[in-house]
């Protein structure tokens, strides 16, 4: 054994501090299924006010990336208001923010391909494993390699194992998903979480947060270094032309990395791409339509993946993609939290619910959803399992109201036959016969429009909850909650799924789920679990009510509210939805989007 002994002390007093706070949820949930989200993002993200350049809009997109390559440390590069050329990729390097003078000011007119219009870090982590030999355990905050030449504080650790069959899978129903782990072609390394070395002590490594479970199936821990840390990028706009980029913003290899304030108008892939980061922030910002509405390499969204832990998604509104979340390849132990998603479809199958917060791709764990309002929760199988998940006073809609254009740029328009509710596949939540060991307190599930739905040109049949063996209908009937089947057309009525080989069925996913205080509007039900408190806290990650909330009550959503313009008035909403309804004058579906948007008209000085 070594004899080396390295220790970063703040980091090492953090986690320990971090380990041993309280944590509101522990009168509610059993310590199996839940985690210390209190330490997800950056941990306030820094001001910044020392300009190292201010650029106008002549400036080419070299001179904004050499003033980006030449910045001293914590200083800012600053584009005053106008519109920016932007024929390939801004490079933002460790420890400098670019900054714009607001959303609705400046705006860079990309009208490149591949890769990012903005770009914090890059490439992927390589396979070059150590094994763990002991430590491995939940909540370990230390644990014991077979080497740790290659290790050293501020380095990181993807830590994972080969897939235990008893709750993790790479094969969907529709196939076996190869690139689920980033790593072995075949994804049997799937389920994992990204750690933070805060000191070395010979082979015992000391890591932060703690682990989130225990891995026990021959676990690894694959050591690498960030491409980029402490990097942001606040107040401006990408205005996109649909020329084949693969999102408007990316981080990859980022940790401790933030977008804030900004808004994507229209985007050629996803709105934002995070893999294998660590601590990153996107918040208070807005997203607005996309060009691509097909199933393929992009959804339209915000994608999560590549084992990203620890990352803070909070207060930002995404309206008119196809998937508004998207989380796979082991996305762990991040909180999203008061956002507001509204207006996703599908081009080819329009009348279709999707949107959200989705499960595609094995084997997201121990994430956080609190305070959203958002179409749906959907955990599928395409291509694997998930568990862990934990949702927390949030009220899904259960359907989404589609408006033309259903291709290209223009003006949103809702009005008559330009606008109607999707009724196709109308479940509010829907966890796949792959989704398992999952929370569900405080939440409200569905609405007047889902209550209203029509299709085929009769009202829609209101369904409390479906499970497997029960028939489902894919255009008949509107469920709140549905369990145990494969994914949109799936009746539960043979072995197939969609077409795909089957079993893709499972009895009973809903006994492996906890459930408590969730107000169900179809049959006006509240249920709650025997022998646990009615007293549910105001957050599961949050002190207290935080500085950018507004007016609303606080908390603003859950079954002991009252007064709201939610189900039984339940729920007030969030402050992103005020933002977007209140403020920018959006409606339901989008109408007129994309709309004016700067974060300080909704949120003023207090967000982080």
């Amino acid at each position: 054994m070594s004899s080396r002994v390295t220790v970063s002390l703040p980091l090492a007093l953090l986690a320990i501090a971090l380990s041993c706070q309280g944590q509101a949820w522990k009168p509610i949930l059993d310590s199996s299924r839940a985690i210390g989200w209190s330490n997800a993002g950056v941990g306030g993200i820094p001001a910044r006010p020392k300009l190292c350049a201010t650029l106008t809009p002549v400036a080419r997109l070299a001179q904004i990336n050499a003033a980006l390559g030449s910045c001293p440390r914590g200083q800012t590069v600053f584009l005053a208001a106008g519109m920016y050329s932007i024929p390939g990729t801004i490079v933002i390097p460790s420890n400098v923010t670019l900054r714009g003078a607001g959303a609705n000011r400046t705006i860079l007119n990309a009208t490149g391909k591949g890769g990012y219009v903005v770009s914090m870090g890059s490439e992927s982590v390589q396979f070059n494993p150590v094994r763990i030999v002991s430590g491995a355990t939940a909540g370990s905050t230390s644990i014991m390699v077979d080497h740790s030449s290659r290790i050293a504080p501020g380095k990181y650790l993807a830590i994972a194992e080969l897939n235990n069959p008893t709750f993790v899978s790479s094969m969907g129903s529709k196939a076996n998903c190869d690139w689920c782990d980033g790593w072995t072609k075949t994804g049997a390394m799937a389920r994992g979480q990204i750690v933070e070395v805060t000191g070395v002590r010979g082979d015992s490594i000391l890591v932060s947060p703690p682990l989130y479970s225990a891995y026990a199936n021959s676990p690894i821990a694959v050591p690498f270094e960030m491409a980029v840390n402490r990097a942001g990028v606040e107040d401006l706009q990408v205005y996109a032309n649909n020329t084949g980029y693969d999102a408007s913003f990316g981080m990859k290899r980022c940790a401790y990395c933030w977008i804030k304030g900004v808004e994507t108008n229209y985007t050629d892939g996803d709105m934002v791409e995070l893999l294998w980061g660590y601590r990153d922030e996107v918040r208070d910002s807005y997203f607005s339509n996309a060009y691509l509405h097909k199933p393929g390499l992009h959804d339209s969204g915000i994608h999560v993946t590549y084992k990203t832990s620890a990352s803070l998604f909070e207060n930002n509104i995404i309206e008119r993609g196809r998937a508004s979340f998207e989380l796979d390849t082991g996305a762990a132990g991040n909180v999203f939290a008061y956002n507001y998603t509204l207006g996703e479809f599908i081009a080819d199958a329009p009348e279709a619910v999707i949107g959200g917060f989705r499960f595609h791709g094995a084997h997201p764990q121990f994430n956080l959803f609190e305070g959203n309002v958002v179409t749906e929760i959907d955990e599928d199988p395409v291509w694997g399992t998930s568990s862990h998940t934990t949702a927390f006073r949030n009220w899904v809609v259960g359907t989404n109201r589609v408006c033309s254009p259903l291709s290209g740029r223009g003006k949103v328009d809702c009005s008559g036959n330009n606008g109607r509710y999707g009724y196709q596949a109308a479940r509010a939540i829907q966890i796949s016969y792959l989704g398992s060991l999952n929370s569900f307190v405080g939440n409200l599930v569905g609405s007047a429009q889902m209550q209203s739905l029509t299709g085929a040109n009769r009202k829609l049949a209101q369904v409390p909850l479906v499970e497997y063996p029960a028939p489902r209908s894919y255009v008949d009937s509107a469920f709140a909650w549905s369990f145990g089947y494969g994914s949109f057309v799936d009746k539960g009525t043979g072995s197939g799924c969609d077409g795909a080989p089957g079993p893709c069925h499972l009895e009973g996913t809903s006994a492996t789920n906890f459930f408590h205080g969730n107000y169900n509007n179809v049959d006006g039900s509240i249920r709650w679990a025997a022998g646990v408190s009615h007293a549910l806290p105001a957050s599961f990650y949050l002190p207290g009510m935080p500085s950018w909330w507004g007016s609303l009550p606080f908390p603003a959503i859950g079954p002991d509210q009252t007064g709201g313009s939610g189900p039984r008035g339940h729920s007030y909403g969030n402050p992103a939805q005020v933002c977007y309804q209140t403020i920018m004058g959006g409606s339901d579906g989008g109408a007129g989007s994309p709309l004016n948007f700067n974060a300080a008209r909704c949120y003023g000085a207090g967000t982080k």
